[in-house]
């Protein structure tokens, strides 16, 4: 976020028009799309007598997976930290071979389906796999162990920091690095008294984002983890369970102590990295991109250059390159003709043009509310704002499981606007769904994907 910026002159008018109009689209959209799904699910829970609802929560199995869940979240959080800021640093201050295809490379969890991303990262780390068998040569077990729960989240949640710390330090005042130069200060010294102070905010923002989107996470986890009770069993997954078992009640109880935490989560970071920022002062004045990128390739300490340099690569290739090599391996391993007839099945084919569509649809809905939430965010000043960057947020951090629940306990049999379709249904003679439908895959589309847009656009205005 950028620091907050009065758009007001003496008088309480504001310079920069368009307040009310941004505002309102923006409140719209959020409202029907992200909020009342969301509303569904307390809706739901409150059905729970308070009693219910605690003994629900805080039974010994649903303890266990919140642990689990926020232990190996919070790990791969700090790891994430780490290696974000290094890789951050590394494509932006350095120029080598193959540094577009690195900085290509680290929005892959974005686009590699969550479930294909956990079948590769298990069979990559299992006992027989290419990483996992080095390991279980000396005894060390990953897959179905917490560390390869941990392994999985660090896979999903290094975008959020990388992207964070990035523009960021693309815009950074070299003056201030170069002051403390001339004045003694070596280049460890200027990193931690100059440098880091200024990454630190945006470095705290990646690092919620990576902790709440981890806490939810269930696609890319749920194979790794091996969903042993008690142990390995994370708490998205116990939503699942209760939901198999029809204990819809059960099921959005948990949904909405897990709603409830990524949301403290997302509003804590948001609050303390505008306070920094406000109190600190932004690096607004750097230099260009390509005058910091030539200052550092000539720095003549090249073994830290090629230290990290090597560093980013090394986790960019455990990470990110060997999941994909055995994605792509396979795919292949039953030969181009196999692998033909599975893509040009007639299902197939359905599938990617209902997936085609839903994601068509929820680019253009989600572009016209992130102009719009991004101009609002960023150009103007008033009570809430940072609730209201929070909420936006919100979409990043939550599980897909909790996604789908807040469709059903809306729009299905159980929820509460079931009764208008139904009645609209009636009056027509039509037979409209929305859940286990066309819609309800645009909508959930829409969703999981809906602060993209403004994410790129807020640091940019």
């Amino acid at each position: 976020m950028q620091g907050i910026i009065k758009k007001k002159n003496p008088h309480g008018i504001r310079v920069i028009p368009g307040f009310g109009l941004t505002l309102g689209v923006t409140l719209s959209m959020l409202s029907c799309l992200v909020l009342i799904p969301l509303a569904s699910i307390i809706w739901s829970a409150g059905k729970l007598s308070p009693a219910q609802f605690f003994a629900v929560v805080t039974s010994k199995q649903v303890m266990s997976g919140y642990a689990v869940s926020l232990s190996c979240a919070l790990t791969a959080a700090l790891i994430n930290v780490v290696f974000g800021v290094i890789l951050a640093w590394v494509l932006v201050r350095y120029e080598f071979p193959g540094k577009r295809l690195l900085d290509g490379m680290i929005e892959l969890p974005f686009a590699l389906p969550t479930a294909v991303a956990g079948i590769s990262l298990t069979t990559l780390y299992s006992d027989q796999g290419w990483v996992g068998a080095l390991f279980a040569k000396a005894g060390i077990k990953i897959a179905y162990t917490r560390a390869g729960i941990t392994i999985a989240m660090i896979f999903i949640g290094i975008p959020f920091v990388v992207r964070s710390v990035q523009p960021v330090l693309v815009k950074l005042d070299r003056s201030c690095e170069e002051a403390a130069q001339m004045l003694g200060a070596g280049r460890t010294r200027t990193f931690f008294k100059v440098i880091l102070p200024e990454l630190f905010p945006a470095a705290l923002a990646g690092f919620g984002l990576a902790l709440a989107r981890g806490i939810g996470e269930y696609g890319s986890v749920v194979f790794i983890a091996g969903n042993i009770p008690y142990k390995t069993q994370i708490a998205p997954l116990l939503i699942m369970s209760k939901l198999e078992q029809y204990k819809y009640n059960d099921a959005t109880a948990i949904a909405v102590v897990l709603l409830i935490l990524s949301f403290v989560i997302m509003l804590l970071i948001n609050s303390v990295q505008v306070y920094m920022q406000r109190f600190q002062g932004g690096a607004e004045n750097g230099g260009s991109l390509k005058k910091v990128v030539e200052a550092y390739d000539k720095d003549s300490h090249s073994a830290v250059k090629w230290g990290l340099i090597g560093t980013a690569v090394l986790f960019m290739a455990v990470m990110m390159v060997l999941p994909l090599i055995l994605v792509v391996t396979s795919a292949l391993k039953d030969g181009w003709n196999a692998y033909l007839q599975a893509v040009l099945d007639e299902y197939t084919i359905k599938a990617l043009r209902l997936t085609v569509f839903a994601t068509v649809s929820a680019v253009v809905v989600n572009t016209i509310f992130g102009i719009f939430a991004s101009l609002l965010i960023s150009k103007y000043y008033f009570r809430g704002r940072q609730v209201l960057a929070t909420l936006i947020d919100i979409p990043f951090s939550i599980s897909p499981v909790i996604v789908g629940l807040s469709y059903l306990m809306t729009f299905g049999r159980l929820g509460w606007f079931y009764p208008v379709i139904r009645m609209i249904n009636e009056w027509l003679g039509t037979n409209i769904r929305i859940t286990f439908a066309i819609p309800g895959v645009v909508l959930a589309t829409i969703f999981v994907t809906f602060p993209f847009v403004s994410r790129e656009l807020i640091p940019v205005l």
